[in-house]
């Protein structure tokens, strides 16, 4: 051992020791954590094949898996459903084809459904020896592994473990949620008329109206144009809603998906609109009503490394989400961060449930009711680290 290694220099404390760790949270009085277990995007791989209506009788059928050879051979008057039922009875009976997959028939199909997830295997079935043939095996659902979880990180609800109370979360990205939509449908605007319609967006209320111009479906789209003005003024271009006019209708969809929004509209005059929620606002559509809270960096267990140096949350481990507290998160060191800013979850997959304090495509606005920030690092240092104050309201 020299000296380099066993004394620690003044200069060398900002390496070693560091202000915080990501995912550290005060365990005080407040704090309040739930367990989840992250099995997303895990999935099983399901493949389909198509029987024929009228199978070749005293024909030998076969399906390959993973190079284990199932047969079956028709009788002399076959039936699709023969066919259907003996390839079934022949992959069970196969143990080196029936550990990876099940099989199943129904209405002209065999299905094969894997037996455990991430789990992939090839599958043939003969292509020329017979006139009617099995059909070329489908793919619907492809094998995948859950993925790791980072410390401090944003994670939402998926329901719970089957049978059991344990719930299931993990950190989404834009592709998890479906754009929110609200559609208005207007009728016999005329002259002298006015249509009025409002927005709550981030907690912003604005709203535009308009005096009939020569026709509904001009006027509808000169609303909108005024609308989609204030709209960018206020959030940016394509950072908000995304508004559509036609002759009956104003549609508006969510720029960013996880995005909630609230919008009203009324005519006043002889003409008459009516709403209708196309698409949300549910779990699906909004990243604020399906979040559970924030992972919570363990230094009592063992964790996976990820990235390097960076630990995390191993699939299908439990995770220590916290749902009210302070605690140490990841911070884009081009940022400056004040108590008064509102911050947004990115749902891009190179950063998702990483915090930022400005606006962009693939973040989505959490209101200050649910996280808001404490402090950044200080300004003499460079860490990429920020406290944050969450508090779901459980």
């Amino acid at each position: 051992m020299t000296a380099s290694n066993f004394f620690q220099r003044a200069s060398q404390a900002r390496d070693r020791r560091p202000i915080g760790f990501i995912g550290d949270f005060t365990r005080s009085h407040d704090f309040r954590s739930i367990s989840m277990i992250n099995d997303n995007p895990q999935a099983a791989q399901v493949q389909t094949i198509t029987v024929p209506a009228s199978p070749d009788n005293s024909t030998t059928y076969k399906v390959v898996i993973d190079g284990v050879s199932c047969e079956f051979t028709t009788d002399s008057s076959a039936t699709q459903a023969e066919l259907g039922a003996g390839l079934v009875a022949a992959i069970k009976d196969k143990a080196a084809a029936y550990r990876l997959c099940t099989p199943s028939y129904s209405a002209g199909t065999l299905t094969l459904t894997g037996n455990w997830p991430n789990v992939s295997w090839t599958t043939t079935v003969n292509a020329s020896e017979t006139t009617q043939d099995l059909g070329t095996p489908t793919t619907t659902t492809s094998a995948a592994a859950a993925d790791a979880v980072d410390f401090g990180r944003v994670m939402v609800r998926s329901g719970y473990v089957t049978d059991e109370g344990t719930p299931k979360g993990y950190v989404p990205v834009s592709t998890d949620f479906t754009a929110q939509v609200i559609t208005f449908t207007y009728g016999s605007v005329g002259a002298g008329d006015e249509v009025f319609i409002e927005v709550e967006f981030q907690g912003k209320r604005l709203a535009e109206s308009v005096t009939y111009v020569t026709s509904q479906t001009a006027t509808l789209a000169a609303l909108i144009g005024l609308l989609n003005t204030v709209l960018d003024a206020q959030f940016g271009a394509g950072l908000s809603i995304l508004l559509a006019s036609d002759a009956t209708t104003i549609t508006l969809t969510s720029d960013v998906a996880g995005s909630e929004f609230e919008a009203t509209s009324s005519v006043s005059g002889a003409g008459a609109v009516a709403k209708a929620y196309t698409t949300g606002p549910s779990t699906d559509t909004s990243l604020m009503r399906a979040m559970a809270g924030m992972s919570v960096r363990r230094l009592d267990v063992e964790n996976a490394t990820q990235d390097g140096d960076d630990p995390s949350y191993a699939a299908n481990q439990g995770v220590e989400v916290a749902t009210r507290g302070m605690g140490v998160i990841q911070r884009d060191t081009t940022e400056t961060w004040s108590q008064s800013d509102d911050l947004y979850v990115s749902v891009a997959s190179a950063t998702k449930g990483r915090l930022y304090n400005t606006a962009a495509a693939n973040r989505v606005w959490i209101g200050s009711s649910k996280i808001r920030p404490e402090r950044q690092e200080y300004s003499t240092t460079s860490d990429g680290l920020a406290v944050v104050n969450i508090d779901m309201g459980a």
